[in-house]
């Protein structure tokens, strides 16, 4: 057995070309994304057994407070590292070390002093702690190895896998230790506190680089050069990306946060996990061809095919398991939540659609664009979700982000077609087939399901006869249509 994990390890390390570097980052993304969402699902199950919505929902409100404050503070310094031409980095990493931990410790004051006041924003007094205790954790990420940037622009995700895995490993195992013993919201910050604390440590295992000071303000201002694209666009992404939440926990209450939240992290699966494979993988693999149109070109096609196949059905099977998944995993009094799944779902699918834009803006050097549609979508969600929420309650919410994405979605894509010299039609044609099953999958499941108990054996029968059912269909499809997935498999099992 071990001699075979070193055979399948050494593969997934042999490096080669560009592409087969890609894959294999693909493989390696793969796993570090199921490894944290699983153990991210068994702390939230497992806790929530002990723990009330409530509880989620005042740490929603501090993670609100944290990520607003690091995403208005993102200078896009590892970005720019990655997308930067050179493949030794080194001399820019001291500056950005440097930066970064004076950034960790103005946001820990900042979180420090503000804790009152954003806990009485939301009308939850019992924050204000949680906010304090969490403002720590940008610093100390910020004090961590600088060379981490490295594993994602040598597409050595195997380190990655370490990293990030390991941390959420140990967030697991604090959160559910502390919510044995006390049983109450402490547990999860107690958790996310630890897991940064493991990640720091780790970072200086797994490579060996090592900072120390020294600014060079040249440098500093040359990365900043490409970072302030970064920056905007990450204030416009969390306004527009988790605007949602900070409206949710202000207007409704905390529990309601805590549903919502909950049922994000369920539903957005195709979105989080392929999105964030593709993304992770595609931006440094864009980037060592971004002067060759055709490779670019090629390239979003594949992951385009390749991401929609995947994420279309698990959004249509999340939606339909919905009922049966949180009657089975969370119990009764989270039924709440069904709803905003099977909404958040569709979301998540769109989401995944358009998971290669953004890569291919950053590689060439224009994430300008992705702001400037940011923007828009932030401008149109302010004008309309008060109006959603007062008529419409939270379900409102989420549609309107819906309709929102499917507005801006076009945009992307003409953009993407003139960029990539490709016409607009072969840009969706990929998904075309993926929709159409993912349709008759969900139809087929949720007609059955009324017939089939609420219980574990039910639910993994669901999942089951959905999984029969689009695999056959895709199956079918590409044999009558030369849809051209088989070959697409061969090549990415080829290239690891």
């Amino acid at each position: 057995m071990l001699d075979w994990l070193r055979v399948i390890y050494n593969r997934l390390t042999a490096g080669g070309s560009t592409e087969a570097q890609a894959v294999q980052s693909g493989v390696w993304v793969t796993s570090i994304n199921v490894g944290d969402r699983l153990l991210q699902l068994l702390k939230v199950i497992i806790l929530a057994r002990l723990l009330s919505p409530e509880a989620f929902g005042l740490l929603g409100i501090a993670l609100l407070t944290i990520a607003a404050l690091q995403q208005f503070s993102n200078l896009g310094f590892d970005e720019a590292l990655i997308q930067h031409e050179d493949e030794n980095v080194d001399a820019y990493l001291n500056t950005a070390w440097i930066i970064k931990i004076i950034r960790g410790v103005v946001i820990a004051i900042i979180a420090f002093l503000a804790a009152p006041s954003l806990a009485a924003f939301f009308s939850e007094p019992q924050a204000k702690p949680i906010i304090q205790l969490l403002g720590f954790t940008p610093l100390i990420l910020g004090v961590q190895n600088p060379a981490v940037m490295y594993f994602r622009k040598h597409l050595n995700f195997h380190r990655e896998f370490m990293y990030q895995v390991g941390g959420r490993l140990i967030d697991l195992l604090v959160a559910v230790a502390i919510a044995l013993v006390f049983q109450n919201a402490w547990a999860l910050p107690a958790g996310i506190v630890a897991m940064n604390l493991a990640k720091a440590a780790i970072s200086y295992e797994i490579h060996e680089y090592r900072p120390r000071v020294e600014f060079v303000l040249e440098l500093g201002q040359e990365m900043f050069g490409f970072g302030k694209w970064m920056l905007a666009s990450s204030i416009l992404v969390f306004i527009a990306g988790q605007g949602d939440d900070a409206f949710v926990g202000w207007y409704f209450t905390a529990t309601t946060l805590g549903f919502y939240q909950i049922a994000y992290r369920i539903s957005n699966a195709p979105a989080t996990e392929v999105t964030q494979v593709i993304s992770e993988v595609a931006f440094p693999a864009f980037s060592k061809v971004q002067d060759d149109t055709e490779r670019l070109r090629e390239g979003y096609l594949r992951t385009l095919q390749l991401g929609t196949v995947i994420s279309f059905p698990m959004a249509a099977g999340i939606a339909a398991v919905a009922p049966h998944f949180v009657q089975v995993a969370f119990g009764n009094e989270w039924g709440p939540m069904v709803p905003l799944i099977q909404l958040l779902a569709i979301w998540g699918g769109i989401r995944a659609f358009g998971a290669s834009v953004g890569p291919i803006y950053k590689s060439i050097g224009r994430p300008d664009i992705e702001v400037k549609l940011q923007a828009v979508k932030v401008v149109i969600g302010a004008i309309g979700v008060f109006p959603a929420a007062k008529y419409f309650g939270v379900t409102g919410v989420i549609s309107l982000i819906i309709c929102i994405s499917l507005l801006i979605l076009p945009i992307h894509k003409y953009m993407i077609s003139m960029i990539l010299s490709a016409d607009l039609r072969d840009l969706v044609k990929p998904a075309a087939y993926p929709l159409l099953g993912s349709v008759l999958m969900y139809i087929a499941v949720t007609q059955l399901s009324g017939s089939i108990p609420m219980n574990a054996l039910g639910l993994i029968s669901l999942i089951t006869i959905g999984v029969i059912i689009y695999t056959a269909y895709i199956a079918i499809i590409d044999r009558l249509t030369g849809y051209g997935l088989r070959s697409l498999f061969r090549s990415v099992v080829g290239l690891i």
